[in-house]
C-alpha cells in the first residue's frame, strides 16, 4: 500500500474546502444539513463539520451499492431520520467512483424538497454521472483501489487507517 497524502496536508485540504463553504454560505437563509453517507464518509464527515462556521442539521444515510469491488443494485439500509425539504444538503462521501450512488441519494432528496444538493469526496474519480463535486483529491476513472480514511478493503478492514492509501496492483 501507497500513502496518497499525508495527514497534515489532507486535513490542511479538509480546512481549505470546509472555508470555501463558509464563504459559499455567508449570506445564505436556506437552512442547511449536512448528510453523511455510512460507512465509509465517517471519518472525512466528522473531521469536515467541525470546521463549518453556521447552524447546521446533521444526519446520515446508510446506502448498499457495493459486495466488494463489485456493483450490485442501489437500496437504502439506513435512511434519513429529518426533512429535507426546502433546505440546502451537503451530501458527504468518501468516494464519488461511478457516481451512481450519490445520483440516486441527489435523486431521492430532490423528490423530498430539498432545494439544492451539492456532492462531497474526500476523493472524487471522474465520470459521466456526476461531473462534477467538491472534494480533497481528485482521479480519472482508471486509478486503483484505495483504502482508509473510511475507505475499506474487500474483507471490510483498512477504514481505521488515518489516511488515504492506494492499495499496490490494483
Amino acid at each position: 500500500m501507497k500513502k496518497v497524502i499525508t495527514e497534515s496536508a489532507l486535513q490542511a485540504k479538509i480546512i481549505q474546502l470546509a472555508n470555501a463553504i463558509n464563504q459559499s454560505e455567508k449570506h445564505s437563509k436556506t437552512p442547511v444539513v449536512f448528510v453523511g453517507i455510512l460507512n465509509g464518509a465517517f471519518m472525512f464527515f466528522s473531521d469536515l463539520v467541525k470546521y463549518i462556521k453556521f447552524p447546521i442539521e446533521i444526519d446520515f444515510v446508510r446506502v448498499k451499492s457495493y459486495d466488494g469491488q463489485n456493483r450490485k443494485e442501489i437500496k437504502f439500509t439506513k435512511d434519513l431520520e429529518i426533512d429535507v425539504k426546502g433546505k440546502h444538503v451537503y451530501l458527504v462521501d468518501d468516494i464519488i467512483d461511478s457516481g451512481h450512488t450519490m445520483k440516486f441519494l441527489m435523486d431521492k432528496f430532490s423528490e423530498r424538497g430539498a432545494i439544492h444538493i451539492t456532492p462531497i469526496a474526500a476523493i472524487y474519480k471522474e465520470n459521466l454521472v456526476i461531473p462534477e463535486a467538491l472534494c480533497i483529491l481528485k482521479y480519472s476513472q482508471d486509478s486503483p483501489w484505495f483504502v482508509g480514511y473510511g475507505m475499506d478493503h474487500e474483507d471490510g478492514t483498512c477504514r481505521n487507517i488515518e489516511t488515504i492509501l492506494e492499495l499496490d496492483g490494483k
